[in-house]
C-alpha cells in the first residue's frame, strides 16, 4: 500500500482517479489469480490488464502459457464466483525480467525424516569424493548435518 501522505495526495488529484481505480482493480484481480494458481504457476504469471470483461495474463514462457490456457475456464468460474465480471481469460507469453527471475527460482524439496536419516547414513559410508561433498551440502541445507 502507498504511504498515507502520498495516498492522500493522489486521492486529492481528480485527474488521477481513473488511474487509481484501475490500479486497485488490477491489484484485486492479481490477488485472486495468485490465490487460484499453484505456487509454481503463481511465480511465473502476472495480471496484465482487464478490459470489457477480458482478463489478460502474462506468462513467463510457452509452457506456463499452455497450462494457464488449460486453466482459463476454471479461472473464469473462480473469478465469477467472487463477483468479478470476467467472461474471458487470455494469455500471452511475456518473458520480462521479473518473470525470468521467477522462472529461475530454485525448487524447494522436502525430505521426510526417514529419508534424511537414510541419506545421512549413506553420507557416512561414502569415502571422500565429489559425490560425498555434494551429499553433505544437501544434508546441511536440510538441517540433517551440522554446518561445517
Amino acid at each position: 500500500m502507498l504511504p498515507t501522505k502520498l495516498n492522500r495526495t493522489l486521492a486529492a488529484e481528480g485527474d488521477l482517479q481513473p488511474v487509481l481505480a484501475k490500479t486497485r482493480d488490477l491489484r484485486a484481480f492479481s490477488e485472486l489469480v495468485q490465490n487460484f494458481l499453484t505456487t509454481e504457476l503463481r511465480e511465473q504469471t502476472r495480471v496484465a490488464n482487464f478490459k470489457d470483461g477480458k482478463l489478460a495474463l502474462f506468462a513467463a514462457n510457452s509452457a506456463v502459457a499452455a497450462k494457464l490456457r488449460l486453466l482459463a475456464p476454471a479461472l473464469v468460474r473462480f473469478l465469477q464466483e467472487r463477483r468479478m465480471q470476467v467472461i474471458l481469460v487470455s494469455v500471452r507469453v511475456q518473458p520480462i525480467e521479473s518473470l525470468k527471475k521467477a522462472c529461475g527460482a530454485k525448487k524447494n524439496v522436502h525430505f521426510s525424516t526417514h529419508a534424511l536419516e537414510r541419506l545421512r547414513e549413506l553420507y557416512e559410508r561414502l569415502s571422500a569424493s565429489p559425490a560425498r561433498d555434494a551429499l553433505a551440502k544437501m544434508l546441511r541445507r536440510h538441517g540433517a548435518l551440522p554446518r561445517a
